[in-house]
């Protein structure tokens, strides 16, 4: 919706000035027609899922899903002053899993970690995403960032429904996020960093494919 918003935004502009730039606004048009496709499907798998339908599994490029993510939340990174940062890592083996939900992981943990480096100064507001063999049958996505942290008494409260320390949450992210990953037979997980920030991470067991 902020990936739509922004677009629209910006047709705005190109609108006002003279003479209009109808390329650059058809351009415009058809990524937001494309991300109201994405909104769709992603509403349409988070109702499956709630109503424990199936995941469609299928063997799942997890460096290209975060790089797509990545692609999605750029404009908004831009205009929170946010540098966000890939270390992918090469040879990562397919996963199996549905493509959907897991992006709705990825993003919820990235605007998670962009509302936490709201209060860092400008040059600390980097939010690194990484991916990792983790185990010869395991891999790991992890976002990282350099806000507050997480305190010790709320690591795991944070994962349940309706816990939120947002004043305009709701306590579902993170919950919705973990019964993902759960249903995908990985485990989603936080902890701070030594030199401040925190780290929300999941692993996911890799497909038959990459064994």
């Amino acid at each position: 919706m902020t990936a739509i918003l922004s677009n629209a935004q910006a047709a705005q502009r190109f609108l006002a000035v003279d003479p209009v730039d109808l390329e650059e606004v058809r351009e415009i048009l058809k990524d937001i027609v494309d991300d109201d496709k994405r909104a769709g499907e992603v509403i349409h798998r988070l109702r499956n899922l709630l109503k424990k339908g199936n995941p469609e599994f299928k063997a799942l490029d997890l460096n290209e899903t975060v790089g797509e993510v990545a692609r999605l939340v750029s404009s908004d990174a831009l205009v929170r002053g946010v540098s966000i940062r890939l270390t992918l890592a090469p040879g990562l083996p397919p996963v199996r899993g549905d493509r959907v939900p897991l992006q709705q992981v990825i993003l919820n943990l990235v605007l998670n970690g962009m509302d936490a480096m709201r209060e860092s100064s400008p040059q600390d507001r980097v939010l690194v995403l990484r991916t990792a063999r983790e185990r010869p049958t395991v891999v790991r996505v992890a976002v990282r960032d350099s806000g507050v942290g997480v305190g010790e008494g709320n690591r795991e409260d944070m994962f349940q429904a309706f816990y939120t320390t947002k004043a305009d949450g709701m306590g579902m992210g993170l919950a919705i996020a973990r019964s993902i990953v759960e249903a995908h037979g990985g485990r989603l997980e936080a902890h701070s960093n030594a030199d401040g920030g925190a780290t929300f991470s999941f692993t996911l067991p890799i497909g038959d494919e990459g064994r």
